[in-house]
């Protein structure tokens, strides 16, 4: 367990009896004073000089240096050294001139009660005091030191936001204010909050006074012409009792990033406008010349028109791909809770290969956007049929702890030199084969932030495992 420290008092006073006696009666009082005694004003200085004193106890009346001129010349030196004036007769005069020449504290001495226990209490109060503001102040300049390589403002609040405690010199750069004027009058960065954001702003002020850490972006008017974007992550420190006790945070300029979304939306609806384009431009000549050529090879039977109608299916199935690999750059739609039995079986169904079979051996709930993961599943569904034959045999359940879904056949499998490239654009092990149903499997289980991998199966298929 620990102890608190001592505190190392000086005690001068010309009487040497008194000066005995009030030594006894501290020690006595508490085992942290550790008590150095002088006679006069000149022993004090020197052992002010030799020796780590915590604070100092002085009697005012003493021959050639008095107690508030001892006092005097302890503050050239020592401004904020704990000065406590503890004499037996005192006036109006030398209270005054004490306070003036900066003490601690003025302290009558009652010729009969026992004061070492008030004395005692005072003293060490003092010097905790003051070591925990020098610790504060030591804190406070690495503070100042790391955060003045960095170009974020890092604070400290109270708990009710009304004084400042800390904050470095990136709320300038940001904000366009001088730090001074924050001080002066904490809650003004709020001046400087864009209008339609400040009530947002407030109230996520108001939950962290509460408790509840926050995250929030809004603008700021830092002039007339500079508007930036910012966010602010506050983490209220609390007490042993659960009260808070200050606001910790720190802001930073996301306005790149703010123009870079706007971007990427503006870019995501340039390409679901183009693709819609596309696929209106080239399906409709597509199936006008596939009727056509249903209408030839019935009254032809011509063989090479089979093979052409062959062809122009194969290119709907070629444009359906592709417009799906362009559109999967969007994010997720909402994610719910789904029983993987359901998406897989789901999937099964709409590709509907009606020689096949499927075998659910497990299912666990999945927090996805069911519709892109149905999706996914049809592509390796798809895949199986393709490379195993329309009769393949499916089997999807969850892999060991739960730690994610498989889907399995019992076709001819993918050599292992081909398996770290199946998910890539354009890599196909079909002379049809787009390249493209399984990148476009890759592309959706990243979005749900999953891995996906391709392995041999039990019966030496292919296996397709999601790491959920």
């Amino acid at each position: 367990m620990r102890s608190d420290p001592p505190v190392d008092l000086l005690y001068v006073n010309d009487d040497d009896r008194l000066r005995e006696l009030v030594s006894a009666q501290l020690r006595a009082e508490s085992d942290r004073l550790r008590i150095e005694t002088a006679d006069s004003a000149a022993e004090g200085e020197r052992l002010l000089a030799a020796e780590p004193i915590d604070c100092v106890l002085c009697d005012h009346h003493m021959p050639e240096v008095t107690g508030v001129e001892f006092l005097k010349r302890v503050r050239e030196d020592r401004p904020d050294l704990p000065f406590l004036l503890f004499t037996n007769t005192g006036t109006e005069a030398v209270a005054s001139e004490s306070i003036e020449a900066g003490v601690t504290d003025y302290v009558i001495q009652d010729a009969i009660e026992n004061q070492a226990p008030l004395l005692a209490r005072k003293i060490i109060t003092y010097v905790e005091h003051r070591r925990a503001q020098r610790e504060r102040d030591r804190t406070n300049e690495r503070l100042r030191q790391i955060a003045s390589v960095t170009d974020q403002v890092w604070w400290v609040f109270s708990p009710t936001w009304d004084e400042l405690r800390f904050i470095n010199d990136g709320h300038e750069a940001i904000f366009g204010q001088p730090v001074s004027e924050l001080r002066a009058d904490p809650t003004t960065f709020l001046d400087r909050v864009h209008g339609d954001d400040a009530d947002r702003v407030r109230l996520a002020m108001e939950s962290a006074s509460k408790g509840t850490p926050q995250v929030v972006e809004y603008r700021v008017e830092k002039s007339d012409a500079v508007r930036l974007w910012v966010e602010s992550r506050c983490k209220p420190i609390t007490d042993d009792a659960g009260n808070v006790t200050s606001l910790v945070g720190l802001t930073r300029d996301v306005t790149d990033r703010k123009l870079y979304e706007r971007e990427l939306t503006e870019t995501v609806d340039r390409l679901e406008e183009f693709t819609a384009t596309v696929s209106h431009d080239l399906r409709n000549p597509l199936n006008i010349a596939a009727g056509n050529l249903q209408l030839a090879r019935e009254r032809d039977g011509d063989e090479h028109l089979e093979t052409a109608i062959d062809a122009v299916a194969r290119m709907d199935d070629l444009i359906e791909e592709v417009l799906t690999l362009a559109k999967e750059g969007r994010t997720l739609g909402e994610r719910r809770d789904v029983p993987y039995e359901e998406i897989v079986e789901k999937s099964y169904e709409n590709v509907r290969a009606s020689e096949s079979s499927l075998r659910v051996t497990g299912s666990v709930s999945l927090s996805c956007d069911s519709a892109r993961l149905t999706q996914a599943f049809e592509n390796v569904v798809r895949n199986a049929v393709e490379h195993g034959g329309s009769g393949v045999t499916l089997t999807a359940g969850v892999l060991p702890d739960e730690a994610g879904v498989f889907v399995e056949d019992d076709g001819p499998g993918v050599p292992p030199a081909e398996r770290d490239r199946v998910f890539e654009k354009g890599h196909t092990t079909r002379r049809d084969g787009s390249g493209f149903g399984l990148a476009i499997v890759e592309r959706i289980v990243d979005a749900h932030g999953w891995d996906v991998r391709l392995t041999e199966g039990t019966e030496g298929g292919a296996r397709f495992e999601i790491l959920t």
